[in-house]
């Protein structure tokens, strides 16, 4: 099970309020607090990094502390609109993997144009505009059935590896990705 706060930023939070205390969270869920009196040492380059690793955004915010002198963490987040914490089944929320079309062959660009269109391949294989989205989830062993349609070996490596090293649902091969190392890029 996943917690999602409703209404907070998704990928880490810093805040720092002007008393110097300071609070990291993920996806709305509080990490780590440091209190300034304590001489806790700060958490906001902990988040950074974080973030980083992750591949989540960080946001640093600073605010004024509250003016209720027992105030706590949890009316602060009220204050920036987070809502109830919910559970989400682990098949909820699942990466999408946007990478550069050059990834693909001019003959795959060809196939997956057709498969588009499609009437039940269009369910699962979709044109976007600027390349094509694959929702790998939607079919039992998609990579059969795309070995099966003439998708190219190529491609195919990179869409296992990415499901088996990134738990990927879908794949969006895109004008606007970036390029992949170490897989094979093609100029069509």
């Amino acid at each position: 099970m996943m917690k999602y706060t409703l209404n907070a930023p998704y990928g880490v939070t810093a805040i720092q309020l002007d008393n110097g205390d300071e609070a990291l969270y993920l996806h709305g869920e509080c990490l780590v607090l440091a209190d300034f009196h304590l001489r806790d040492d700060s958490v906001i380059a902990t988040g950074e990094r974080m973030a980083e690793v992750l591949g989540v955004p960080f946001t640093f915010l600073t605010l004024p502390e509250p003016e209720n002198e027992e105030w706590c963490w949890n009316e602060v987040v009220e204050a920036l609109g987070w809502g109830k914490s919910m559970k989400l089944g682990r098949m909820v929320m699942r990466p999408v993997l946007e990478c550069c079309i050059s990834h693909i062959t001019a003959d795959d660009n060809t196939l997956l144009t057709e498969l588009c269109r499609e009437k039940f391949e269009g369910e699962w294989i979709m044109d976007t505009g600027v390349g094509y989205l694959i929702r790998l989830d939607a079919r039992m062993h998609p990579l059969m059935h795309l070995k099966r349609f003439g998708l190219s070996r190529d491609a195919r490596w990179l869409i296992a590896w990415c499901m088996k090293h990134a738990d990927i649902s879908m794949i969006h091969f895109s004008q606007t990705g970036d390029e992949l190392e170490p897989f094979t890029t093609f100029d069509w």
